[in-house]
């Protein structure tokens, strides 16, 4: 089954978001953590930092997600008698 043109408009949308997040992320992270750019390599401090940094993120991003969801519920629940 082909997917119409709306379904492929919001799906580019959609990676669109996700690679302008991800680009934020990075820049972010890398902006904070890579300091030293006399050496080709990575040291452990600037490693750990990016990974801590994206592990924060993450979890900020869960975190957050989830206390959508509940004030959505919430909501839903509050509204849910006046509908009927």
């Amino acid at each position: 089954m082909a997917a119409s043109a709306s379904e492929t408009e919001t799906n580019l949308k959609t990676f669109r978001d996700f690679l302008m997040q991800y680009n934020l992320l990075t820049e972010q992270c890398f902006t904070a953590c890579v300091n030293d750019m006399t050496t080709r390599v990575v040291s452990e401090k600037e490693e750990k930092c990016s990974t801590n940094c994206l592990d924060k993120y993450l979890k900020m991003t869960q975190r957050l997600s989830l206390r959508f969801q509940e004030h959505q519920l919430l909501q839903q629940e509050a509204q849910g008698p006046l509908m009927k």
